[in-house]
């Protein structure tokens, strides 16, 4: 059976599905004696012109469906789940298990040999004590599609990430509380021509409630980041510091405003790299407009490894927007949209790769409208604009993509 014909019939059992569930006595949960069983299914089909993120000029030769330029494609993707979860696994104020699993299974209707299955899995278990909260948990993100941001738009490329996080949180007084954030995630990139790495940390926090609704931090941490490869290479091994501030201000019943900043220094383990003093911040605001409408506001300053090319770090800067707003009981309109700078630089001055120091400003526009139906289904319908301009010479990592779709969902 073709891919068409498997798309065209999945996307006809995702709704009949969808019918058939909700016609039935709608239980909030199935359950085996304490856990929570949440069965939940998404079926997305898109339509792509530019599958790989090929240059914007690119004409190519004719591929398999007679296409001479920007390879396009009509991508359809299921993804099946379970969701396992005990305790106080809404609140997390007491204790709780939760555990996601899910496998996104991307066919497409021409270009077959990109066709994937990832699996994506979170564990998360904590709870309380007295004064005292931990929490840990161990997630994994399979990637086989086209990234801007880590794979400098070199097509699809298959990959896993694994973040393990693991926290505590202790009440001094009624005002004061300290905290302790350990954060690991490896980044595997088993191509060839990728480098996989691995980011540790640790965030020491002492906040303190200066009013009923504005609560101040500061805090202090370090990590070490480590890139595969060798001296000749000059991956930039890394071991960094930082001090930082925060606010929690609850503004109004309505907007809510956290931010941290601060200074980070990060020492590369070349012998010819020279530290680097950078500032880093973060930005989340909530407004409730009004009664059916929700502004949601977001900004970030950091860096990380370029697993695209090994001896460059990726200092990168990101704002976004989504604004959301129910036009009825069960239809909402949201426009999200997005810009990041992405500033590659050398970690050495005799860096491997000069011609790949340069700078990538990328930005995307996704309006969207979604319907709420039989009390657990939603389909949304949805068209995404992506862009990419770089100063990399030949500007090999330009491009333009155009991205229309509809997506039908089910949770238990």
């Amino acid at each position: 059976m073709s891919n068409l014909k498997i798309a065209l019939l999945g996307g006809a059992a995702m709704v009949a599905g969808a019918v058939g569930a909700g016609a039935e006595d709608a239980a909030p949960l199935f359950k085996v004696g304490g856990v929570d069983i949440r069965p939940h299914v998404q079926n997305q089909f898109v339509y792509d012109d530019n599958i790989f993120l090929e240059h914007k000029t690119h004409t190519g030769v004719a591929s398999a469906d007679n296409h001479a330029g920007r390879d396009h494609d009509w991508i359809d993707v299921i993804t099946p789940g379970l969701r396992l979860n005990a305790g106080d696994a809404a609140q997390r104020q007491a204790a709780y298990f939760d555990a996601n699993y899910e496998a996104a299974i991307t066919r497409f209707i021409n270009h077959t040999g990109s066709d994937s299955v990832d699996h994506n899995a979170k564990i998360e278990l904590g709870g309380k004590l007295n004064r005292l909260s931990l929490y840990a948990s161990q997630a994994l993100n399979s990637y086989s599609d086209s990234d801007v941001h880590n794979l400098a738009a070199n097509g699809r490329v298959e990959r896993k990430l694994w973040a393990t996080k693991a926290g505590a949180t202790y009440e001094v007084s009624e005002k004061t509380t300290t905290s302790l954030d350990l954060n690991q995630t490896i980044s595997d990139y088993p191509a060839t021509g990728f480098v996989s790495s691995v980011d540790r940390s640790a965030n020491l926090w002492l906040d303190y409630q200066v009013l009923p609704k504005v609560k101040m931090g500061a805090g202090v941490g370090g990590g070490y980041l480590q890139v595969d490869g060798n001296a000749l290479s000059h991956n930039p091994n890394t071991l960094y510091y930082n001090g930082q501030v925060r606010l929690d201000w609850q503004a109004t019943e309505k907007l809510n405003v956290k931010v941290n900043g601060g200074l980070e220094e990060r020492h590369l383990q070349d012998a010819s790299a020279k530290d680097r003093l950078n500032v880093i911040f973060g930005v989340e605001g909530d407004w409730k407009i009004a009664e059916r409408s929700m502004l949601v506001l977001g900004a970030s300053r950091g860096s990380k490894a370029s697993n695209a090319a090994g001896d460059l770090i990726n200092e990168e800067t990101t704002v976004s927007l989504t604004l959301k707003h129910g036009l009825l009981d069960n239809l909402t309109a949201q426009f999200e949209a997005g810009y990041t700078i992405s500033h590659y630089s050398a970690d050495t001055a005799t860096v491997s790769k000069p011609g790949s120091i340069r700078e990538d400003n990328y930005y995307f526009l996704k309006p969207s409208i979604s319907y709420r139906f039989l009390e657990r289904a939603q389909a949304t319908a949805f068209y995404q604009y992506r862009r990419n301009e770089s100063d990399l010479p030949g500007n090999a990592n330009d491009f333009i993509n155009n991205q229309i779709g509809i997506e039908v969902s089910y949770r238990f």
